[in-house]
């Protein structure tokens, strides 16, 4: 199996939350999946084009950025998100990537009736976010970062879909790190499951 990780937080590894979860997940899924490869892709230290009109008219072609990064994307069979919310949504790069990836023809396509069929099924994802405040009900309802990846993911036809959202980091910081081992212990559990 091959696994793709991609980090949306612009932080170092050691001052973020998402890229600690997303470290303890990696690391009980390995030892629980030694021969899956899992490929990390940091949007910040790759960078990350937004589609302009350009590399949009390429990818109606079937060439250029996106139809490259969409192939290169559904070459994989599991994925992990790793995320901080922004904004009441994911980050600016992490959009862009998606757009990059959600290509007619490659992770879509419309059935005769004009509706879209997602070409990436049978994956997996689990998304690993971060919130700095909490979102109970009904604040969750404007919470839109994990609502958007997971039906982004079912657009292109990922319905096994997990998530798990650490809220509070920036309210409630030593709380936060006092039930950070609890935590932690429910997302080795979802690695183990992955």
């Amino acid at each position: 199996m091959k696994v793709l990780y991609i980090k949306a937080s612009p932080k170092p590894n050691g001052e973020s939350a998402s890229h600690k979860m997303a470290g303890v997940f990696i690391e009980e899924y390995k030892k629980n999946n030694p021969k899956d490869e899992v490929v990390e892709l940091n949007l910040h230290d790759k960078g990350c084009r937004y589609v302009n009109y350009e590399i949009l008219c390429d990818s109606f072609e079937r060439k250029g950025l996106m139809v490259e990064t969409a192939n290169k994307f559904i070459e994989y069979d599991k994925y992990i998100i790793s995320s901080p919310m922004w904004n009441l949504s994911i980050p600016a790069i992490l959009k862009a990537y998606i757009d990059l990836i959600t290509v007619k023809g490659v992770t879509f396509e419309y059935n005769r009736l004009g509706i879209p069929i997602g070409l990436a099924k049978e994956k997996k994802a689990v998304y690993l976010g971060t919130r700095g405040g909490g979102y109970p009900f009904p604040l969750s309802l404007i919470a839109f970062d994990m609502r958007y990846i997971k039906y982004i993911f079912r657009f292109i036809g990922i319905k096994n879909f997990k998530s798990f959202i650490l809220e509070n980091i920036d309210k409630s910081p030593e709380k936060t790190k006092q039930n950070l081992e609890k935590n932690l212990k429910k997302v080795r559990k979802l690695a183990r499951k992955f």
